[in-house]
């Protein structure tokens, strides 16, 4: 903005002038646009920040004068203090300031979760009376946050479980055994036959487990057929075969024995408790056999 005077002179009487000046006042009304660029950002936890970029993006050029914008970030499913830092900044634009980066340090908060996100805001502060004229668009940025450090290890809580067939239950524990969730983990679990054969020695399982945050130890209950044989002990096993997402997810253990100790016993004593025989016969049959069981 900038004024200039006008003034009359008169060259012949007796003419009067008055008011012989007057004064002009030329009003810049050219717009001027402010905003991100671009308005999407992603960054992983490993990278340790997120820089924002601000730039006067069209319009006039400003000239002998500044403009005060103030970035401020805003939580979303992440946030301030756990997730990333707060960060408040005046931004001043002027001639020789058409861009401006903010850089937004994000926090390893240790828990493997979803990706998380959060908001950069712009807002006008001053722009030397002339504010009407100064655009912010686009005011509003959105920031990812992808985990790519934090991993959790999930396992069965033993390598091998020993229970007796008339037990009726085999239980295994698979737990999350490293690590902190903050997002579902789905895994397969299966048994594997062995000595042990499903459905006459145990009950054959094959079922999702879902971890989570509240949810970071699960048993699993197998049934077990007493056949009613005496026998040796005979095994099976467990196993993990699938899991989602896959990404630093590690399954160790992934597989544990099962033993199934017999609780079966046999009687085995003569037919008869009393035998007579010739001393001129020579031999006499005797019958062992069992007798229960």
């Amino acid at each position: 903005t900038f004024s200039y005077s006008l003034t009359l002179i008169g060259e012949l009487t007796p003419v009067m002038l008055s008011p012989n000046v007057t004064m002009v006042t030329i009003m810049d009304n050219n717009t001027l646009t402010i905003g991100f660029d671009p308005i999407q950002y992603t960054v992983n936890v490993s990278d340790g920040y997120v820089t924002f970029n601000m730039s006067i993006l069209g319009g006039a050029t400003i000239k002998g004068a500044s403009v005060e914008v103030m970035f401020s970030t805003k939580d979303g499913t992440a946030l301030a203090g756990q997730d990333y830092n707060q960060t408040s900044q005046l931004l001043t634009f002027n001639q020789d300031t058409t861009n401006i980066p903010v850089a937004v340090g994000i926090i390893n908060n240790g828990y493997y979760e979803d990706d998380i996100i959060f908001q950069a805001n712009l807002a006008l502060q001053s722009a030397t009376g002339y504010e009407r004229f100064v655009t912010l668009s686009p005011a509003m940025a959105t920031a990812t946050i992808i985990d790519d450090i934090n991993g959790v290890t999930i396992g069965f809580g033993q390598t091998g479980y020993s229970f007796f067939e008339n037990q009726r239950y085999a239980h295994v524990t698979v737990s999350v055994l490293q690590g902190q969730l903050k997002k579902s983990v789905v895994i397969q679990f299966r048994t594997i036959r062995g000595s042990a054969v499903g459905p006459g020695d145990y009950a054959e399982t094959d079922i999702i487990l879902v971890f989570n945050a509240s949810t970071p130890n699960i048993t699993v209950y197998i049934a077990l057929v007493d056949d009613g044989l005496a026998e040796d002990d005979e095994s099976f096993a467990a196993q993990f075969y699938a899991v989602t997402p896959s990404g630093l997810v590690t399954i160790a253990p992934a597989t544990t024995g099962i033993t199934i100790i017999d609780t079966n016993s046999v009687t085995i004593g003569f037919g008869k408790q009393s035998y007579q025989v010739s001393k001129h016969q020579g031999s006499i049959p005797l019958k062992i056999q069992v007798l229960r069981g």
